[in-house]
């Protein structure tokens, strides 16, 4: 497809790039056999990705470096489906991956004659249980006589979806990414899930971190929810940080403009509708700037509403622009007026 990312993507890599996230994963998810083996003071995140490029809308990845308790060199290697449904193939894909990653090792010490090992995680957080095979020998047709000679690979598998709360475990910033990667899609994630993360971030120390942890949560929320509305984020921002909510208002509209622009790419581009690049943006932008104002300013009124639909890409651009600073929706209604005269 294209080379946009998803918001799964994004919020993956902006949550599992910090090694904090990761070490917390590992030591709550990881059998503890092989996390035994593993230092994990010295995890350090690569900047490579293994994933093929048209996989890359179904498909994210990271890949740390680590030392065994022997100081031997090894890899934790984790790949992020974020399909509706389980894909029977992952398990062959995850083991393409491992062997670029052991191609890349053997490119770098030429006199390598052992590789090293990889531990391969696999987080799904799909609408339908995981039920497709974890080992290379279940995806092997044939008489069983046979998979002898087929290639025995495994992984470690994470399906947040059907975990209650209370079965997410870890500290409190890994327990917030699994429940929003496990509620995105439910309709109550704006009434039920969505106050009890702000609660949990609310409770970091610091409270600039915090800030920052709950503006990159609802950046995800926003731009990969099909349910989440503004009346929602705001009731829900009100609850449980509400002055400190306040401070994140413009930045959040300015990047939930940019992610409802970028959806709106991927919307076009998915249906195939003719033009649907720009017909895809166009949505995207209406569909933002209609949160933003309804964040701000309540409920609107239906001719507004029917106005704004009817303006162009460029004029959305300029009308969000506008309501960031605006002070009434008296100020945006004149305004779309005039751009809506302009056209």
């Amino acid at each position: 497809m294209s080379s946009l990312s998803t918001p799964h993507d994004r919020y993956f890599r902006e949550t599992f790039a910090r090694q904090e996230v990761v070490c917390d994963y590992l030591r709550n998810y990881l059998p503890p056999e092989i996390r035994s083996r593993l230092n994990l003071s010295t995890l350090s995140l690569t900047k490579e990705s293994f994933v093929d490029p048209d996989l890359r809308q179904h498909f994210s990845d990271l890949l740390y470096e680590v030392e065994t308790v022997e100081n031997d060199s090894g890899y934790v290697y984790l790949l992020f489906e974020h399909k509706s449904y389980p894909d029977p193939l992952t398990i062959f894909q995850m083991l393409r991956y491992c062997v670029r990653i052991w191609e890349r090792a053997l490119r770098a010490d030429d006199a390598l004659t052992r590789l090293p090992p990889i531990v391969p995680l696999l987080v799904y957080h799909g609408e339908q249980a995981w039920n497709a095979p974890r080992d290379m020998i279940e995806l092997l047709a044939g008489d069983e006589a046979l998979h002898i000679y087929g290639p025995r690979f495994s992984c470690s598998l994470l399906d947040i979806s059907p975990l209650s709360e209370t079965e997410i475990k870890g500290r409190i910033l890994l327990r917030v990414v699994l429940q929003a990667f496990r509620s995105v899609r439910d309709p109550n994630l704006g009434r039920e899930h969505l106050p009890k993360m702000l609660e949990l971030l609310a409770q970091l120390t610091e409270k600039e971190s915090a800030l920052e942890y709950i503006q990159t949560l609802l950046i995800y929320l926003g731009a990969a929810s099909p349910h989440l509305t503004a009346e929602e984020v705001q009731a829900a921002l009100e609850e449980t940080i509400s002055e400190e909510g306040e401070q994140l208002m413009p930045t959040l509209a300015s990047k939930w403009f940019e992610e409802g622009l970028e959806q709106g790419i991927e919307q076009g581009i998915e249906q195939g509708i003719e033009l649907g690049r720009q017909e895809g943006r166009t949505e995207g932008a209406a569909r933002t700037l209609l949160g933003l104002l309804t964040y701000r300013f309540g409920p609107l009124d239906d001719e507004l509403v029917a106005q704004i639909h009817h303006l162009g890409l460029d004029q959305l651009q300029q009308l969000s622009l506008f309501a960031l600073d605006a002070t009434s929706i008296d100020q945006v209604e004149q305004e779309t007026r005039r751009l809506r005269l302009s056209k």
